[in-house]
């Protein structure tokens, strides 16, 4: 990160900001109990009534995983694309950035909305989210993956849309998803996070488009610099990527042979866009730089509102 004043000062911040997307807090004792999926015998012969925020329950390797459920109302046979969003550390218990516009969007889309929840039992060393994936912590993995494989049981999924989205360090772990499970998920979105600049592994078995936007001011996300993972926390993370290096790293994963970069003010802010195009399968890598924005989700990114530029971006894509 920098000079030892400068780790220093990241770390009052990892510890001293809770609310801040990256860092992990005990519960206050709240236990949080969630409802099991009802299973149809035909889902895409059935039609589906709008639930909004329903606590839920699945079993993942014999333990019981939590996440929020909202789903929008459907006609018979129509195919729900599925959308999940991963909360920064400490946020397990709080509303998702934008929850509210992001359920209503997916009444109007037609898509469903799953806020995953962390492991409550993992240490602060461990991590909320297991991120540089390697064969011991794949628990976030097949949580993915069964939310996707249980949900499908209740409803007519569309598993040639999947995405997932997150926020600081659910943004991270979007990227295992992008990694790790490219076969099945077709897009990702994400605003103040990075990964690792040498992945444990990343595979394109699948296509993979990515969208990052991050704050060129952000204190706890470095845009510029590689940072080193916080010392005695998610040992074996190693080296993160400053957010360049990032975006070109997945240009390059994904063979992309066009760039479009350029920037302009908006609402006082100065926005860098970049987009790599032609890419394998059709992907896209798409990156929003904004250079007075810090680790704060935005409401807008270049006059369009956060969740609605989100999807926009998503929906374009299949696998």
């Amino acid at each position: 990160m920098g000079n030892s004043k400068r780790t220093f000062f990241l770390i009052f911040i990892l510890i001293t900001l809770p609310l801040s997307g990256c860092t992990s807090s005990e519960g206050d004792g709240y236990v949080m109990q969630g409802e099991t999926l009802v299973e149809s015998q035909n889902p895409c012969q059935e039609s589906t009534e709008s639930m909004t925020q329903s606590m839920t329950s699945i079993l993942v390797n014999g333990e019981e995983r939590l996440f929020r459920l909202s789903v929008p109302s459907s006609d018979a046979g129509a195919k729900l694309p599925v959308i999940i969003a991963f909360h920064g550390g400490g946020m397990a218990e709080e509303d998702f950035n934008q929850q509210s516009q992001f359920d209503q969007l997916g009444e109007l889309e037609k898509f469903i909305m799953v806020y995953a929840i962390a492991d409550e039992g993992r240490t602060a060393a461990e991590g909320e989210w297991f991120l540089n994936t390697a064969a011991t912590s794949q628990d976030d993995n097949d949580f993915s993956e069964s939310i996707v494989d249980e949900l499908s049981k209740a409803y007519c999924v569309d598993e040639d849309r999947l995405y997932a989205i997150g926020y600081s360090l659910g943004s991270m772990y979007t990227y295992e998803i992008a990694c790790q499970l490219n076969d099945r998920f077709a897009a990702v979105a994400s605003f103040a996070g990075t990964m690792p600049i040498s992945p444990e592994s990343c595979d394109m078995t699948g296509d993979m488009a990515v969208l990052h936007i991050h704050g060129k001011l952000d204190y706890i996300i470095d845009y510029d610099e590689d940072w080193d993972w916080k010392d005695g926390e998610m040992d074996g993370v190693g080296t993160m990527s400053n957010v360049p290096g990032m975006i070109d790293y997945w240009a390059g994963k994904l063979n992309c042979q066009n760039d479009n970069t350029h920037s302009h003010l908006f609402n006082g802010d100065d926005v860098e866009h970049i987009v790599h195009s032609d890419c394998t399968g059709g992907a896209r890598v798409e990156h929003y730089g904004m250079e007075a924005q810090e680790h704060t989700w935005p409401n807008e990114v270049d006059g369009t509102a956060t969740y609605r530029l989100i999807w926009n971006f998503l929906s374009e894509f299949t696998n």
